[in-house]
C-alpha cells in the first residue's frame, strides 16, 4: 500500500549517534510553551477530567511535561485534589530514573 500524501514526522534531542540520520534530518528549533500554551494543551489531552486545569499548573509549575499530564490523568480518581495531584508528579520525579531529560514545557536542560 502506498501513501500518496503521508508525511512522515519524528522528535529527537540529539542526533548522536545516528550519524546516517543526520543528512536526512531537519534541525529545527522549536521555542518551549508558554504556561498559557501549556494549561490549553493539558486540558485537551486530559478533556475527560474535570482537574485537567490543575494537573497541566502542577505539571507546569514542577517543570514537567505532556507524558506527566497524561500519565496524571490516568492515575487520577474521580474525588482527588490538587494536593493528590502534587503528591503524584513528587512521587514521580523521586523514582524518575530519566529526571534529567528535556522536558516538553523547556523548562528542564
Amino acid at each position: 500500500m502506498i501513501l500518496k500524501y503521508a508525511k512522515v514526522f519524528a522528535d529527537v534531542t540529539k542526533l548522536t549517534g545516528y550519524p546516517n540520520l543526520s543528512s536526512h534530518a531537519l534541525d529545527a528549533y522549536l521555542p518551549p510553551y508558554t504556561q498559557e500554551q501549556f494549561l490549553e494543551i493539558s486540558a485537551k489531552v486530559l478533556p475527560k477530567l474535570k482537574i485537567a486545569h490543575v494537573i497541566g499548573k502542577t505539571v507546569w509549575h514542577q517543570g514537567g511535561d505532556f507524558r506527566d499530564a497524561i500519565s496524571i490523568g490516568k492515575l487520577i480518581r474521580k474525588n482527588d485534589g490538587p494536593e493528590d495531584v502534587e503528591r503524584m508528579l513528587s512521587t514521580m520525579r523521586k523514582y524518575d530514573q530519566n529526571n534529567n531529560s528535556t522536558s516538553g514545557s523547556g523548562q528542564k536542560n
